[in-house]
């Protein structure tokens, strides 16, 4: 564990930070969309469940150190909240971890996300010392295996009929990159 976290994090267009209580709205519009959730394991939320998610966050943030991070992917210019995205350390010992996104389907194919999925690996691999990031998606979801590929992991692997989806059992794709790819020369 580090003793300090290693966000907030800029890039080009984005900012990803720690959430805030305004941040609602922004969420819900997101997390109520049927293509956002189109392939998760969650939603479409009510009204509820993203003020109880948002507040989970807002509790969670406040302990230093901890394994699992989400944060808000804001477009720098205009202050927008368009996502978010997440990186959890699976397991200290072995020094990997996983990480996930949701985007705004308003703001999908414009690169946001592989710029927010590329600063993750760059805290991953760079203050975080992680040795392997993976991320998994259902088959079908074109736009997050897009993501995994643009960001240089490699696809490990098939999992047939692994998670059950509101259209019942779906295949999953499962993604990863090593730290010595991200950095040659690396051990």
């Amino acid at each position: 564990m580090i003793e300090e976290p290693w966000f907030p994090l800029t890039t080009e267009r984005l900012l990803l930070r720690p959430f805030q209580p305004d941040d609602y709205q922004a969420i819900h519009t997101y997390a109520i969309d049927p293509a956002v959730v189109k392939y998760m394991d969650w939603g479409p939320n009510t009204p509820e469940v993203t003020r109880t998610v948002l507040n989970h966050w807002l509790e969670v943030q406040k302990v230093w150190p901890r394994n699992e991070v989400s944060l808000a992917v804001v477009i720098r210019q205009t202050g927008e909240l368009i996502g978010s995205v997440r990186l959890a350390i699976q397991d200290q010992a072995n020094r990997t971890a996983d990480m996930g996104w949701s985007f705004n389907s308003a703001h999908w194919r414009k690169g946001y996300g592989t710029e927010a999925a590329r600063a993750l690996l760059s805290a991953a691999f760079g203050p975080l010392d992680l040795h392997r990031v993976w991320a998994t998606c259902d088959t079908e979801n074109v736009g997050s295996f897009g993501i995994m590929e643009k960001i240089g992991m490699r696809r490990e692997g098939l999992m047939v009929a692994h998670k059950k989806g509101r259209a019942g059992w779906r295949d999953t794709y499962l993604y990863a990159l090593l730290a010595s790819e991200y950095l040659p020369g690396y051990n």
